[in-house]
């Protein structure tokens, strides 16, 4: 399952998915003579589909891949058997920000859904993949919102985006005109991140901050993991007419999707 990065990740995780090979310097070498003749050999086939290296997960569909690919950007602690990152010098249970630097998470957030629901996953939306995604059931802009107007009832004033988010938004809507499957890496990133590691930081921030007030922005009308397998089915019956270059130029932006919502996130990473 996809999660947020911690802010001990995001420097790994804004490096690509898949670093390009090192090319080794070899030394020269004298043709010696009197050599039989050899004839030239032709380069065969490309490998097809059934004979070449099946990514991790392929099997299951595009959704496990990019599964995979997360997983790997976890922390040890976070995931023990898949995560490759260090843990973080500041763990979330040692979390302690304000009221103020919650209300700050949450608009943060809305700026980012705004994009996903209202710019991007549309009826009319000119690029048909994400068009299959309207009601979904996985929104989240009523609930913010209803969230941040609950803040402005305990006199926490409501802020402006911050850069960080704005920012997000805008490699988005520029990656859409260049490569707009590789947005769907970010969008499943960061809807399935909210559903999985998300909730278990809501609780904490809840309990620590509000005294177990339950926030919209952590509940679902339906059963999330319903919502979830649902939105799975449609994403690997999107990817399936994929090429292979399209869905490894989409896993690519797995590390991005996490840096970006990790810078988001960083609203919360405050030490007491």
């Amino acid at each position: 399952m996809a999660a947020f990065a911690t802010p001990a990740a995001l420097a790994a995780s804004l490096r690509p998915a898949f670093p390009a090979p090192r090319l080794t310097a070899t030394r020269p070498y004298r043709v010696a003579r009197n050599l039989p003749r050899m004839h030239t050999a032709h380069p065969g086939p490309a490998p097809s589909a059934s004979t070449r290296r099946r990514r991790p997960g392929e099997h299951k569909g595009f959704v496990e891949e990019m599964r995979f690919v997360a997983m790997r950007l976890h922390t040890k602690d976070q995931a023990p058997r898949e995560g490759q990152q260090e843990a973080s010098a500041l763990p979330i249970d040692a979390w302690y920000p304000s009221k103020s630097h919650f209300m700050q998470f949450l608009v943060d957030s809305l700026a980012v859904y705004h994009y996903f629901e209202t710019e991007l996953v549309t009826p009319d939306s000119p690029h048909r993949i994400f068009s299959r995604f309207v009601n979904n059931g996985l929104e989240r802009i009523p609930a913010l919102q209803h969230d941040i107007a609950y803040l402005n009832t305990l006199g926490v004033e409501t802020p402006q985006p911050t850069v960080a988010a704005t920012r997000y938004v805008q490699y988005l809507r520029d990656l859409l005109e260049d490569k707009p499957e590789s947005v769907l890496c970010h969008w499943y990133n960061y809807y399935f991140a909210h559903s999985a590691g998300g909730r278990m930081i809501g609780r904490l921030m809840q309990d620590r901050l509000f005294g177990g007030h339950e926030f919209e922005f952590y509940k679902w009308e339906t059963d999330v993991k319903q919502i979830l397998n649902k939105v799975r089915a449609i994403i690997d019956d999107v990817a399936s007419s994929w090429s292979r270059e399209v869905k490894d130029e989409c896993l690519k932006e797995t590390s991005l999707a996490f840096g970006y919502s990790g810078t988001v996130l960083q609203n919360l990473a405050k030490a007491a």
